[in-house]
């Protein structure tokens, strides 16, 4: 991004907090270039970047669209140890740095999920490589405005399905968790704990919760999408501190925050969603053997039996 765009966005950003209360801080980037529409129900059905449409995939996808088996392909240390050029995946979803494994197997991603604007400023040469992708890409509107800072909507050769926090709705007042749990059955939005603000999302349209991994965002919007069976690939969760993210270099490894959410964030949720989630026959797999996920209601499955002889 160039120097001039910085300052005219900083100085956009600090009149936005001038002229409008606390509860619209997490507007500032996209006023005024952004504008958003939607449906009687509340849910986002368009989005405009100084004054051009981008066609949204969300008024035609619906709940349970797709079945069977998908994946959700994150960034652990541990994809290192799986040989993808013996594997036949469909139904495959990347999360943040994952385009990477690109680099060394013919893995073809259907999907894509980040909502970390410091992702995509960090690494905007990986988030090239995504848009310009012939996939599906759920992100966020702030996340979507911070992706046009460096890339022209020209150049946008994905999808877009956009997803926002139930708190913080994009050109809309916060909300606070019982106000969310007011305005949806837990048939919607199923609220763990108010005062964390976890919870799970069975209505991605009405919200997703971001509980400090992307890869909890992508579980929802798996399971939203109809796959009765989710695999998940490099999800450790462990030593996040320590433990490089597959594709990072000592030159180019990025801080992370994992480790600081894992006991009373990350992992309850994964807990409590799995479980939700099997009440209703949907099957988590986990193949990060040494994860934060070894245990408890996730099934755990060595990669080698997902080989197709």
């Amino acid at each position: 991004m160039s120097a001039s765009r910085r300052i005219a966005n900083t100085a956009l950003k600090l009149l936005y907090r001038y002229s409008h209360g606390p509860g619209h801080r997490h507007n500032e980037r996209l006023w005024p270039h952004v504008s958003v529409g939607r449906d009687a129900d509340g849910n986002l059905v368009s989005y405009s970047y100084r004054g051009r449409p981008l066609p949204l995939a969300n008024p035609v996808l619906g709940r349970g669209a797709f079945s069977g088996t998908g994946h959700i392909i994150a960034c652990g240390p541990s994809i290192n140890e799986i040989d993808y050029g013996r594997l036949s995946l469909s139904g495959v979803m990347g999360v943040n740095g994952a385009i990477a494994l690109a680099d060394r197997h013919p893995v073809r991603f259907d999907y894509y999920c980040f909502n970390d604007t410091g992702f995509v400023r960090a690494r905007p040469d990986l988030v090239r490589r995504v848009v310009a992708q012939e996939l599906l890409l759920f992100t966020t509107p702030l996340c979507l405005w911070h992706v046009l800072q460096r890339v022209p909507a020209a150049a946008l050769g994905c999808r877009l399905f956009l997803i926002e926090n139930p708190q913080r709705r994009a050109l809309l007042p916060a909300r606070t968790m019982a106000e969310v749990r007011r305005d949806h059955p837990d048939t919607e939005l199923a609220i763990f704990d108010l005062d964390r603000a976890l919870g799970f999302s069975h209505d991605i349209r009405k919200g997703v919760f971001d509980v400090g991994t992307v890869a909890y965002t992508a579980l929802q919007v798996m399971a939203w999408l109809g796959f009765s069976e989710i695999v998940l690939h490099g999800v450790d969760l462990v030593n996040a501190a320590t433990a490089p993210r597959f594709y990072e270099t000592p030159a180019d490894r990025l801080p992370t925050t994992l480790d600081r959410y894992l006991p009373d964030h990350i992992l309850p949720s994964f807990t409590r969603a799995a479980a939700l989630l099997g009440e209703s026959g949907v099957q988590i797999a986990n193949l990060s053997r040494h994860g934060a996920l070894s245990a408890g209601p996730f099934r755990q499955l060595d990669w080698r039996e997902l080989v197709v002889d």
